[in-house]
């Protein structure tokens, strides 16, 4: 038996998705075919002219719409063509067809002609719509439209039943990328206009315009810098040298500079009245660069249920991510967490512990901070600024090199709200002391978390000057008793120390590292004389 071998061949499409909203659409034609294509156009926003006897039935919820227009095909005329964007012909279209196809053609409309391929543009391929905004479609080129919905069904049915909302979350990131997109174009147009105000020989002039909110925010963003009680760094000297500065901060400060300088992308999870994060919130607004030279987004966050999600997002994409939040947040955020240290992603979380008393004074309390304890992040403790600049330096070297969620629990309390002057590492040494601990883990083949940090402690010494350890022992090395406590009530307990040492013979163990719990060191640093751990 003889082949065909003329038989033509389906010429192959392009397969694109057309917006069609704030366009018109011409459907020729009547009955089910006609409504069918002029739901397609309707579907995806435009506006219909149906060229014939009535509009079918089936488009009757289109009808008070003001969406759908009734035209006599006898009143089209070839200079109605070019008012549509697309143009749908169908088989009892009751015109001239191929008039109608010649002047689509002509002015560059494409055209589609019901069991016509040859002469259409574009074929209409049987499409699944989710309730977000997933769409799914299959074609055959017209050779096999039913072959294409039999795929179409079997393609949908296999489809992840949760993939909807993953869609809907991934839309969600994706407006907080272009926000922060906006945010960083906003920053250096006010930095053009400072720049374009300034001379070449006194560009130092510039960079003090650039960092009064007055000069270089609107109105409302300078008014929410300047009413605040959190007091911002001069960043010019800590981004131009290479040593330590000395510099006036309190805790929020201390710790949300290392956030600032470390992260590209930084969400706070806190009420405006509680000032977390204010400082670093202030810096993105006023398109300050990180310690690597890129401007940092800043987002305030809602604390509910679900929250960190975004955290995700933005760890998957490769960013340095880092979150300023009120300790009470992260309960919220313990299944992201813990997935998070599931996929080796390095998660940075500087979490505020605090709360409350009965006269709406803050003090440091670390209840909501140990609900998280779970998730088998890594948890260090701070307490004055020093230290939380300092355990920011190494929960975020620690992150990246462990590739694992480091949570840095700050003093929360109003004693904390004071200022110091402390030594602060300059952006470079910053960005040094990381790369240090990056490149030092993967050489000594370091797998345990509490090597890594043992390194990032040892490597602090050597940079900085300044010791920490896991557990650090306070008091007599032949005390009988001590007293075991974290944050800012093992540093109250330390400085009083001297007066309670006149009376009995005690210490304190000031807990650095809360997990992984170090059991051998923990034994270790308490003398051997100790009897009684309270």
């Amino acid at each position: 038996m003889a082949t065909n071998t003329n038989e033509a061949t389906p010429t192959p499409s392009l397969i694109v998705g057309l917006r069609l909203a704030g366009k018109r659409a011409a459907v020729f034609g009547g009955g089910q075919a006609a409504a069918s294509r002029a739901v397609f156009a309707l579907d995806a926003g435009a506006d219909v002219v149906i060229y014939g006897p009535n509009i079918p039935e089936a488009l009757g919820k289109w009808t008070g719409s003001g969406r759908i227009h009734l035209s006599p095909a006898a009143s089209y005329a070839a200079a109605d063509i070019v008012a549509f964007g697309i143009v749908f012909v169908t088989n009892d279209a009751d015109c001239n067809q191929l008039a109608v196809v010649q002047d689509a053609h002509a002015a560059g409309i494409p055209v589609n002609i019901a069991g016509n391929t040859e002469m259409s543009d574009f074929v209409l391929m049987p499409t699944y719509s989710g309730s977000s905004s997933l769409q799914v479609a299959v074609t055959t080129n017209g050779v096999a439209p039913r072959a294409a919905s039999r795929l179409l069904k079997e393609i949908v049915r296999k489809l992840p039943a949760d993939l909807e909302p993953q869609l809907k979350e991934a839309a969600r990131l994706s407006n907080m990328a272009r926000a922060a997109e906006k945010e960083h174009i906003k920053a250096l147009a006010k930095l053009d206009v400072v720049a374009a105000d300034a001379t070449s020989a006194d560009m130092s002039t510039a960079a003090t315009a650039i960092q009064t909110p007055q000069a270089s925010m609107s109105s409302s963003e300078a008014g929410a810098d300047t009413q605040s009680a959190t007091p911002l760094l001069d960043l010019a000297s800590l981004r131009s040298g290479a040593v330590q500065v000395d510099q006036v901060a309190n805790v929020q400060v201390a710790s949300g500079y290392i956030s600032h300088a470390l992260s590209d992308l930084c969400f706070v999870y806190s009420a405006p009245e509680q000032e977390i994060g204010e400082a670093v919130l202030a810096w993105s607004r006023r398109a300050e660069k990180n310690a690597y030279g890129d401007w940092v987004s800043a987002l305030r966050m809602e604390t509910r249920s679900g929250a960190g999600h975004a955290l995700w997002g933005a760890l998957s994409s490769g960013s340095k991510v880092a979150a300023v939040a009120s300790a009470e947040s992260l309960p919220y955020m313990v299944p992201v967490i813990s997935q998070l240290v599931a996929r080796n992603l390095p998660l940075v979380v500087h979490a505020s512990a605090q709360s409350l008393d009965e006269f709406a004074v803050a003090q440091s309390d670390f209840a909501d901070a140990f609900l998280a304890l779970q998730t088998n992040a890594i948890f260090i403790v701070s307490s004055t600024a020093q230290e939380a600049h300092d355990m920011a330096l190494v929960a975020h070297a620690v992150a990246q090199a462990a590739k694992v969620p480091v949570v840095h629990l700050t003093n929360g309390s109003a004693e904390a709200a004071a200022s110091a002057t402390i030594r602060m590492s300059s952006h470079a040494q910053a960005a040094q002391y990381v790369d240090a601990i990056v490149k030092g883990a993967g050489s000594s083949g370091a797998t345990s978390h509490a090597a890594v940090i043992q390194q990032a402690f040892a490597e602090l010494k050597n940079t900085f000057g300044r010791t920490y350890r896991g557990f650090e022992y306070s008091g007599n090395a032949d005390a009988e008793s001590a007293f075991v406590s974290l944050g800012q009530t093992a540093s109250t307990l330390q400085t009083s120390l001297p007066s309670i040492l006149k009376q009995r013979s005690t210490g304190v163990l000031n807990v650095r590292v809360l997990r992984p719990w170090g059991a051998d060191e923990f034994t270790s640093s308490i003398p051997a004389t100790v009897k009684h751990l309270t």
